[in-house]
């Protein structure tokens, strides 16, 4: 039997009794062509401690480095697991960290310790603010990979706010993909794009590459989970963040882990899968964890990730605001235009007129959130943009918690009740009272995970305390009915950290609305100021 090196694999050679044993190391995958076993080269310490094997003075002086390599590694996990216990103030670092909270300077003493590393970290805790000064501790250029709905609102609002990074969003600037930048900020479908046609491979450009929301490689069979991937072994700095890494079952730790350190959890899926998970149900292809997985799967998981709640956050402040852009299609972008210049909008068959400036206004607001009324009194859907925004947005609030989304149009509510299903419950005007106060006590029960609701209807009166976040999906012109309607989780009895966020079309009235809301002036006065100059 003997094991030699090439690359970064370690290669064994063995007869064919000697295979049960080489198979026990696992990791493997056998070359017919040359009847060896082929190992990540991280497995030779195995392969030598384990098998009475053959190998060279040269496979040797690795065997050396990778001892001197894992035990460096153990070091430095040990000491995470010490900090984890205590409270940082100053983590060693030449980058200002004084905007920082307690937890959120954990975070940077934790993840600075290793290369790669996971922030799985709720929404509203800040981990977009950690990750910026993770890289510039590191001092290299970045790539940030997130949901499209965050480049710009969230992204470049907090690099330029908190670094003098310089950065760039590529998802609908490719070419400038070309140009020297320090943080490169693209959505996952140009990623994708950039990840097979880009001249200058990514790996050459960026030395630090961060996925948020990285659940999105749950599926470990998705394109954009291979895309991704691809440079878990080509760029040393590399940064998993969620609020909800495994939305569904543990399986889902398996590819962000991979990307983070394959040591961790394996580099094969299906390995993992018969590692830890035994199949059930019709035809076997449900998995359930065997008896001790969830606790040995979280336990290799924590040596190189940090988690916590925006609820055990007590440095946080009681509210946080984030705005989060819906970007039109072009069929929304042809019907805002045509309503805004024209005063009519047609559709297909249908036509929609703005009798008044005032219902321009209105049919503006509707066409934001994908729809439009027809002159005959018809509802028609024109996109589904800020219908997925939404659901992207709910995938990184943890499961357990409730949400109240608030939408001002009747039509966006029914929508999305299709949409959500078993998981929300609903609250408007054409709903009986009976039918009102079962929702609201449902929800209060913790019965539905979601409330769709008008705030004329549950914006006033109502304790939804038992929730501590908000979204809204639409607008209107009142300030009082929005922070009536923000108050109904903000009340005597809530323990928790609240949270709002708000869908905001770009370069559309949603903007215009946004901006004026906590302002002491008229906001039909400001719409109708922009429709005569502004955007």
């Amino acid at each position: 039997m003997q094991v030699w090196t090439e690359n970064d694999k370690a290669i064994v050679r063995c007869s064919y009794q000697e295979k049960e044993a080489v198979k026990a190391i696992g990791d493997f995958k056998f070359h017919k062509l040359t009847a060896t076993w082929v190992f990540p080269l991280r497995k030779l310490t195995d392969i030598i401690n384990i098998l009475n094997i053959q190998y060279s003075a040269e496979t040797k002086a690795v065997y050396d480095a990778l001892v001197i390599e894992k035990q460096k590694y153990h070091a430095k996990v040990n000491k995470a697991n010490e900090l984890k216990k205590l409270t940082i103030t100053a983590p060693d670092t030449k980058v200002d960290l004084s905007n920082l909270y307690e937890h959120q300077k954990k975070a940077f003493a934790l993840a600075s310790l290793f290369d790669s590393y996971a922030l799985f970290m709720s929404p509203g805790t800040g981990k977009s603010l950690v990750t910026i000064k993770l890289i510039q501790h590191w001092g290299v250029p970045a790539m940030v990979v997130a949901p499209l709905s965050t480049l710009e609102s969230v992204w470049v609002k907090e690099i330029e706010k908190w670094s003098t990074l310089k950065c760039v969003v590529l998802w609908d600037n490719l070419k400038a993909y070309n140009k020297d930048y320090d943080v490169y900020i693209i959505n996952y479908a140009q990623f994708k794009i950039l990840h097979k046609k880009a001249l200058t491979p990514i790996e050459k450009r960026v030395q630090c590459l961060v996925i948020e929301e990285s659940s999105v490689m749950k599926n470990h069979s998705s394109g954009i989970t291979k895309s991704i991937l691809e440079y878990k072994n080509k760029i040393k700095h590399k940064l998993c963040l969620s609020g909800t890494p495994a939305p569904n079952n543990l399986l889902e730790y398996h590819s962000q882990m991979a990307f983070v350190n394959d040591a961790l959890l394996g580099d094969n899926f299906f390995k993992f899968r018969s590692t830890y998970f035994f199949s059930t149900g019709f035809g076997g292809y449900l998995y359930k964890p065997m008896t001790g997985a969830k606790d040995a799967i979280i336990q290799n998981v924590s040596k190189q990730a940090f988690s916590i709640d925006k609820d055990e956050c007590l440095d946080l402040p009681d509210k946080v605001y984030e705005t989060r852009y819906v970007y039109m299609d072009k069929t929304q972008e042809a019907a805002y235009k045509m309503m805004k210049e024209e005063n009519i909008m047609q559709f297909k068959e249908h036509t929609t007129l703005g009798a008044n400036e005032l219902a321009k206004l209105m049919k503006l607001r509707q066409i934001t959130s994908g729809f439009t009324i027809t002159t005959e009194g018809a509802t028609v859907n024109i996109s589904d943009t800020k219908i997925n925004a939404l659901k992207e947005l709910l995938d990184e609030i943890p499961n357990d918690k409730q949400v109240i989304v608030w939408c001002n149009f009747h039509f966006e509510i029914n929508r999305l009740k299709e949409e959500f299903k078993d998981q929300c419950c609903t609250l408007y005007g054409d709903m009986t009272q009976a039918e009102k106060n079962e929702s609201i006590t449902g929800f209060q029960q913790g019965k539905y995970r979601i409330l769709l609701a008008h705030p004329l209807s549950g914006g006033m009166g109502l304790n939804l305390q038992n929730c501590s976040y908000i979204c809204w999906y639409s607008l209107s012109y009142s300030s009082e009915q929005h922070l009536q309607a923000n108050d109904r989780i903000y009340r005597s009895g809530q323990v928790n950290k609240c949270t709002y966020f708000y869908l905001i079309a770009k370069d559309t009235i949603d903007e215009i609305i946004y901006k004026v809301l906590d302002k002491k002036i008229d906001l039909i006065e400001s719409c109708l100021a922009m429709l005569k100059g502004g955007k």
